[in-house]
């Protein structure tokens, strides 16, 4: 894991996405540096081990709660893209206590992968490591998205994912298949921001949707020419409505 910022500044856990890891945050954790902040490898990602078992948000969330508990933390704020929005969502809801605040960028409430979609049947027939001369790893590569990201950054998270065991991709894939994100949403107490990309091929405007009804108290704004990864595509401005969301909240 990583932990930057302010040691004495409020605690915000910030989860990464599919296949990504705590450098994922890399680019937005300069502008948060006010803030304590922890970033963690989740299971099977990153630099963390990858047992067996098991890869569904409950598991993460359990994870993540421990994590916290290491570290002392008794309250965070709890920001999750993508994957990690969903991690987010069920931490709030199983732990309420936990959980200041969610800030959910490029999520969903909706089912956000099913069998015969694109990503489920390209994940699923992997057989090893990511090949990154096959269409599936090139159309994968971290450098695709709306808005140009920093060469070497993209490559540096491309490293990493070619490494993802086999068994992670495919048990991630099954644990979200026909699942709605927001079946919990009720269960929710925390305040909820929603962020999404204009130009989201994964989760497109409906997604968003899904969100603003799951939560109808919920801030929400959309970067209508950014893509899934917002928080690589445009960090300054990403982190510039979490802070004004936490801000409005105070400790």
């Amino acid at each position: 894991y990583v932990e930057a910022g302010n040691p004495e500044g409020e605690p915000l856990l910030l989860l990464h996405g599919y296949t990504d890891s705590s450098r994922s945050w890399s680019l937005l954790t300069p502008y948060l540096s006010k803030y304590r902040l922890l970033i963690p490898d989740q299971r099977g990602h990153g630099g963390t081990d990858a047992p067996e078992c098991c890869y569904g948000p409950s598991q993460f969330a359990f994870d993540a709660k421990l994590f916290l508990n290491v570290l002392g933390v008794e309250r965070a704020a709890v920001a999750g893209h993508s994957l990690g929005s969903m991690v987010a969502i069920t931490m709030a809801a199983e732990y309420p206590d936990r959980v200041r605040s969610i800030t959910l960028i490029g999520s969903t409430a909706m089912v956000p992968v099913r069998r015969g979609d694109w990503l489920f049947d390209n994940a699923m027939a992997l057989k090893g490591p990511l090949d990154p001369e096959t269409q599936f790893g090139k159309d994968w590569h971290p450098a695709n998205q709306p808005t140009p990201v920093d060469p070497a950054f993209a490559d540096a998270v491309n490293e990493e994912l070619l490494r993802i065991p086999v068994h992670v991709w495919h048990s991630v894939m099954r644990e979200l298949a026909s699942t709605p994100v927001g079946r919990h949403a009720a269960d929710v107490k925390a305040p909820v921001l929603v962020l999404s990309g204009g130009k989201d091929p994964l989760f497109p405007a409906e997604h968003h949707r899904s969100l603003l009804a799951a939560f109808p108290n919920a801030e929400e704004h959309v970067f209508p020419e950014l893509g899934h990864n917002l928080n690589w595509e445009k960090p300054a401005d990403v982190a510039a409505r979490i802070d004004a969301f936490l801000a409005a909240r105070g400790r």
